[in-house]
C-alpha cells in the first residue's frame, strides 16, 4: 500500500479546493473561544463594580457581562482587578475575552470597542478648604488635580489641562480621600458617584458645579477579532440597552448622573 504524505499547505489548499473557502469562526466562539466568557472590569471606579461585604463584587459590568455571555450561550466568568491602574495594565495580555469600562484612548487603541452602553458626568470636588466657583477656575496654574493612574480622567486630563498639574495615584476611594485630606491635591476628578462618595467620607470636601466631560462606558474586545465577532457583540449590547438590562442594572444600585446611553 502507498502511503502519500500531504504538508499542511497542501491540505490547506486541497481543502480550498473541495470547500471552496475555509470555513470562518462563528461569531460567538471568536469573542468566546474557551467556551467561557471571561468579563474584565474593576473595581476602582463604583460605577462599574464593588466589592460586597462577602467579598463578592456586584454592578453594572457583572449583570451586562452575565448577560452577554448568556446571549452567546457560554458560561460567565469575571475577572476582577483592584483598580484602573492593574486593569488598564491587563489590555493586551490575554487575560480576559472581553473588558467591560470606559471608553479611553488606551481601550481604543488596543481593543475595538462596542457602541456605548453607559454615559456618566464627569466632575471635580474640591479639598477641605478650597474654593472653585466653577469647573472653568480648575485649569489654573498652581491648582493640583488628583487622578486615579491611568484612568479615564488620567488619559483624559494629561492630553486637555493646559495649566493645571496633574497628580497621579493608585486608584480607590481610599486613595482620592487621603489625597485630599493630606493637601497633595487641591481637586480630585472622578464621576458623580464617585465623587459623591468621596464627599460622604471627607466632611468638607464640596463638588465643583458644572461637568467637565461625559464619561463614556463601552465593551472591549481585543484586536484581532473578525467584523462578524464586532458586529455580534455590538447587537447583544444594544439589545442590552433596549431591553432595559442596563437601565435595570444603573437603577438597582441607585445611580445619580448616570444613565443609559443612546442608540
Amino acid at each position: 500500500m502507498r502511503i502519500v504524505k500531504l504538508s499542511i499547505g497542501a491540505v490547506l489548499i486541497a481543502t480550498q479546493i473541495s470547500g471552496g473557502a475555509l470555513a470562518q469562526p462563528a461569531p460567538g466562539s471568536e469573542i468566546a473561544p474557551m467556551g467561557k466568557l471571561r468579563v474584565a472590569t474593576h473595581v476602582g471606579n463604583p460605577i462599574l463594580a464593588a466589592r460586597t461585604p462577602d467579598g463578592s463584587v456586584s454592578g453594572v459590568t457583572i449583570d451586562l457581562g452575565k448577560f452577554i455571555a448568556e446571549r452567546l450561550g457560554v458560561s460567565f466568568e469575571p475577572v476582577i482587578y483592584a483598580n484602573q491602574e492593574t486593569y488598564a495594565q491587563s489590555f493586551g495580555k490575554g487575560e480576559w475575552d472581553i473588558a467591560i469600562g470606559s471608553r479611553s484612548a488606551l481601550a481604543a487603541e488596543k481593543s475595538d470597542l462596542s457602541p456605548d452602553f453607559m454615559l456618566a458626568d464627569t466632575m471635580y470636588i474640591a479639598a477641605p478648604g478650597r474654593e472653585f466657583a466653577d469647573v472653568g477656575r480648575v485649569d489654573r496654574p498652581g491648582v493640583k488635580v488628583g487622578v486615579s493612574r491611568d484612568g479615564g480622567a488620567d488619559q483624559t486630563l494629561s492630553r486637555t489641562l493646559k495649566s493645571a498639574e496633574l497628580v497621579r495615584v493608585p486608584g480607590g476611594l481610599g486613595n482620592a480621600i487621603e489625597t485630599l485630606r493630606s493637601g497633595k491635591a487641591d481637586v480630585w476628578a472622578a464621576n458623580s458617584v464617585a465623587l459623591q462618595q468621596i464627599a460622604d467620607g471627607l466632611p468638607g470636601a464640596k463638588v465643583v458645579p458644572g461637568a467637565w466631560l461625559t464619561g463614556q462606558y463601552a465593551v472591549a474586545l481585543p484586536k484581532g477579532r473578525s467584523a462578524a465577532a464586532q458586529a455580534k457583540l455590538a447587537e447583544i449590547v444594544n439589545e442590552a440597552k433596549r431591553t432595559g438590562v442596563v437601565a435595570k442594572a444603573i437603577e438597582r444600585v441607585g445611580f445619580r448622573g448616570v444613565r443609559v446611553a443612546p442608540d
